[in-house]
């Protein structure tokens, strides 16, 4: 007989003298199902562990708070959960047998890894999702674009997910997450894409820390981290992108107004909206790719203790992509205490500045410039096309960086991300 797709077993249930009577006359499938009506009741915890090559999405989804599903190790199928809902204190958690033993999930034949509508007070971690077509993880309000609300109050944790290959070319994202509140990133790894890394449509009070970003030669990678379509109060901190493609973090973008969340108010005075509001960059660590942050149609975005190495054309961009007049131009962006090196000669400008763009608003704190030859007298001439407010003058010297990009130079310790915090 084939094993069950699901093995439950109940934790701390308390059970009257009828009820463990009844689970007694219960067969296997039957004790199952009557674990899970237990776990909706709220009445207790149980854990589920999914046998590798089963199709788990029903079951998984009839859990309840409190409750574990564990993927055993092996290649698991993709799948679609509606409606997953913990609570604050007894979340639903979704994991592998543990951070030394991921489960896999092989998307190769599917649109997507895992997907997610209106999940609420969910764990997931400790999984590695391969090959997916579309979306490696998506996760969103079940909104789709026809009457888009205020974002959905997730409370989603991603820890220690990593996505490879995903696309490899088009709108393709290793992590896709739309009309949500309250979502944190964390230690998770994305490897390979076509659009981006993680793409935020619409999302509110978002944390991305301690995450890699690696782009892989076969895939087109767009852009890293992207915020947009109303985003706001996001924080990307202590990641890492390496060659993470055309922009490694876009705060803005280009959204259609019927994906925005909430939805794009048609009295609005012109240019009060935008992409992005209020993103900041913190101790990142960028390595090539074409650029290292974009302010797209966004206002109040901050990059700050970052270290940049050997970007390819520009270090950030200042552009404008959604004309329409209720949008503003990307405005009010502050970059400061950063460590911008090129192992060779540095790229024609360090910032594009495009049409449309506020660059007056843009504020530039002390930050430390490096690349060959800047002891020239030449040197300065890259820096005097800042854009904005210099609050400080710009820092040109060696700082003497190790293999780690760590400064050894006791003047240049105050910049760039320096060692990694403790966790």
């Amino acid at each position: 007989m084939a094993a069950a797709p699901i093995r439950s077993s109940r934790k701390h249930a308390p059970a009257s003298g009828a009820r463990r009577r009844f689970g007694r006359a219960l067969g296997a499938r039957t004790l199952l199902s009557a674990a899970l009506a237990l776990a909706l009741c709220g009445t207790a915890q149980a854990q589920h562990v999914v046998e590798p090559g089963r199709d788990w999405s029903h079951a998984a989804g009839r859990a309840g708070p409190g409750d574990v599903i564990v993927l055993a190790p092996g290649v698991h199928r993709p799948a679609m959960i509606d409606g997953l809902g913990g609570t604050p204190d007894r979340p639903i958690v979704i994991r592998g047998a543990g951070p030394d033993a991921p489960a896999r999930i092989d998307a190769a034949r599917s649109n997507f890894g895992l997907m997610l509508r209106r999940p609420r007070h969910v764990v997931i971690q400790d999984i590695v999702i391969t090959n997916a077509a579309g979306n490696g993880v998506n996760a969103d309000d079940g909104a789709g674009h026809d009457a888009p609300g205020d974002p959905w109050p997730a409370d989603l944790t991603l820890r220690r997910v990593a996505v490879e290959r995903t696309g490899p070319r088009g709108n393709t994202d290793g992590i896709k997450l739309s009309g949500l509140r309250a979502v944190r990133v964390e230690a998770c790894r994305v490897e390979g894409w076509g659009g981006s890394a993680i793409d935020m449509v619409g999302c509110h009070e978002v944390s991305i820390t301690g995450c890699t970003f690696r782009g892989l030669p076969d895939h087109d990678q767009s852009s890293g981290v992207q915020a947009k379509g109303g985003s706001r109060d996001v924080r990307v901190v202590e990641c890492r992108f390496e060659n993470a493609g055309q922009r490694a973090v876009n705060i803005g973008g280009s959204t259609g107004l019927p994906y925005f969340r909430p939805a794009v108010p048609a009295d609005a005075a012109p240019g009060t909206l935008f992409e992005a509001e209020d993103v900041i960059v913190e101790r990142c660590v960028f390595v090539g790719g074409d650029c290292a942050v974009a302010f797209v149609n966004s206002r109040r975005g901050v990059v700050r203790r970052c270290t940049i190495f050997g970007t390819n054309r520009w270090v950030f961009r200042l552009l404008r992509e959604n004309n329409d007049p209720r949008f503003g131009p990307s405005e009010g962006g502050v970059v400061e205490g950063c460590l911008v090196i090129w192992p060779g000669p540095p790229p024609r400008s360090f910032v594009n500045v495009g049409p449309g763009t506020s660059p007056d608003t843009f504020r530039f704190g002390t930050n430390l410039w490096w690349w060959a030859g800047a002891e020239g007298r030449d040197a300065g001439r890259p820096l005097d096309a800042l854009p904005g407010e210099r609050v400080h003058d710009q820092q040109v010297f060696d700082p003497h960086t190790d293999d780690q990009l760590l400064p050894a130079h006791p003047d240049a310790k105050r910049f760039g991300a320096g060692p990694k915090d403790p966790t």
